[in-house]
Order: C-alpha cells, then sequence, then structure tokens
C-alpha cells in the first residue's frame, strides 16, 4: 500500500512538473507560430513574419494586393494612427473617409495579429571620437579621415534599462575630397565592445560606396529585444537596400534583406 501511495505522488508529480513546462514553454511556443504580420519599410520593401519565418515580397501584383488595407502607420518613428495604404511607385495614405494623408518622413507600416513596439530614437552629434579612430584604425583607414556622415542614436536594443550607443560613419559620395577608400560603417558600444552591424570599404571608384542609416527600430517577432532595419542609399540607384538586423548570441545577423 505505501509503495503504491509513493506511486501515485510519483506520477502525479511528473505530471504536473510536464504541464507547467507545456504551460511555460508549449504555450509560449504556439504564442510564437501565431505570430503573422505584414511590413512595409519606406517604398522599396515589404516583409512578412509568419511562423516565425521572414520572407520578402517583390512582385508587383503582391504589393498592390496591399492596397486599401489598414495598417499602423508610422512616419518617423512616430506613430500616426491607423490608415489605408495604396501604392503606385510610391505609398500613400488614406484616412477612413479616403482622403488623401500626407508625410514626408520614413514610412513604416504594419499589419500583425499582436502589437509591435516601435521605438522613438534621435540622430546626435558625436562628441568624442575615441571609438570611431579606434575603428577606422583597426579597419586600416586614416584616423583623420573626412566624413560625409558621421553621428550617433543611442538605444536600449535589449530593454534592460541601459541605452546602447550606435555609430555610423561614412566617406560616401564625397564632394570636396578624394579620399582613397570609400568606406560606411555601423557600429554599436555595449559595455566598452564594438559590435559591427554594416562594414562595407572599397577603392574610391567616383561615387561608389552606399551610405548606411536607421529607418526604423521595432521588436518585430515581439521577443523582448529590438531589431534595426539599416537603409543603404546608393548614390546612382532610387532603390534603397533594407536590411532587418537582430542581436542575439553577441552578434548582429541580417535576418532578411529586400535585395
Amino acid at each position: 500500500m505505501q509503495n503504491k501511495r509513493v506511486y501515485v505522488a510519483i506520477l502525479v508529480f511528473i505530471l504536473a512538473f510536464g504541464l507547467l513546462m507545456f504551460l511555460a514553454l508549449g504555450l509560449d511556443n504556439i504564442k510564437k507560430n501565431n505570430r503573422d504580420t505584414i511590413l512595409i519599410v519606406g517604398n522599396n520593401t515589404v516583409w512578412t513574419y509568419n511562423k516565425q519565418h521572414w520572407r520578402n515580397i517583390n512582385s508587383l501584383s503582391g504589393i498592390e494586393n496591399l492596397n486599401w488595407e489598414e495598417f499602423t502607420v508610422f512616419d518617423n518613428s512616430e506613430k500616426l494612427g491607423n490608415y489605408y495604404l495604396w501604392y503606385s511607385d510610391k505609398w500613400y495614405l488614406f484616412d477612413k473617409k479616403k482622403n488623401a494623408v500626407n508625410f514626408d518622413g520614413n514610412l513604416l507600416a504594419y499589419r500583425a495579429n499582436y502589437d509591435i513596439d516601435v521605438l522613438h530614437f534621435e540622430e546626435k552629434e558625436i562628441t568624442d571620437d575615441t571609438y570611431v579612430k579606434y575603428v577606422l584604425e583597426e579597419n586600416n583607414l586614416d584616423i583623420e579621415s573626412q566624413f560625409t556622415a558621421k553621428y550617433k542614436v543611442d538605444l536600449d536594443i535589449d530593454k534592460d534599462d541601459q541605452d546602447e550607443e550606435f555609430y555610423l560613419i561614412s566617406n560616401a559620395f564625397p564632394m570636396d575630397f578624394d579620399p582613397e577608400k570609400i568606406f560606411s560603417i555601423v557600429f554599436m558600444i555595449k559595455d566598452d565592445y564594438i559590435y559591427y552591424l554594416y562594414n562595407d570599404i572599397s577603392n574610391n571608384t567616383s561615387f561608389n560606396g552606399c551610405k548606411p542609416y536607421f529607418k526604423a527600430v521595432l521588436d518585430a517577432d515581439d521577443d523582448d529585444v529590438y531589431e534595426i532595419v539599416v537603409s543603404c542609399a546608393q548614390y546612382s540607384n532610387s532603390n534603397e537596400i533594407d536590411m532587418l538586423y537582430k542581436y542575439e548570441e553577441d552578434a548582429f545577423k541580417i535576418v532578411i534583406s529586400n535585395q
């Protein structure tokens, strides 16, 4: 009789433990698999996220299928509200009465079965060149280089209540100087360590290169870590390169690109 009670107690414990593990892990996985969104970035990029996988919508027919669909819209990382979108070479916004709505910044719009946390950010002047010179030297570039873009963005990328510093430096498209090398570099400083996002260096062949900037910062997959959309503008190409970066395992990785 005593052994039977022990067996029953063990069985109850195993069942209870299994239930707790299912509630802790199984439901979380189910929720992750149910995440479903369409993300529009600027005029060149439409991404979908479903069952933890990203993919591009590249075809014109696929993009036009989104016409007159309602999206949550942000302009320069500031929320505008819910509007209908319509595409013809670029995106146009309309209110519920189908009146046109003006906007002039970086468009970010999503339609999802969950709320996406979009972080406002601002570009700041770099007042201390210590990390900039270190990165230039590490990449065999002149530490006295001139720049066509040089600024930083402070972001709490991992939501630990401490901002990380992101530096964006470039000498792409120089007008009044002629460098030997063209470079565009984006990197993060966290705990005095340098993490590279974008690093493009090439010989100067007149207006080559690609000048990067942050287009959006958002928790796209709802995992409490922000992703960053880094866009890169080329001198002779109106279509920008958009790259969705994710920070995991102490490194930045491109989750998806529109190229």
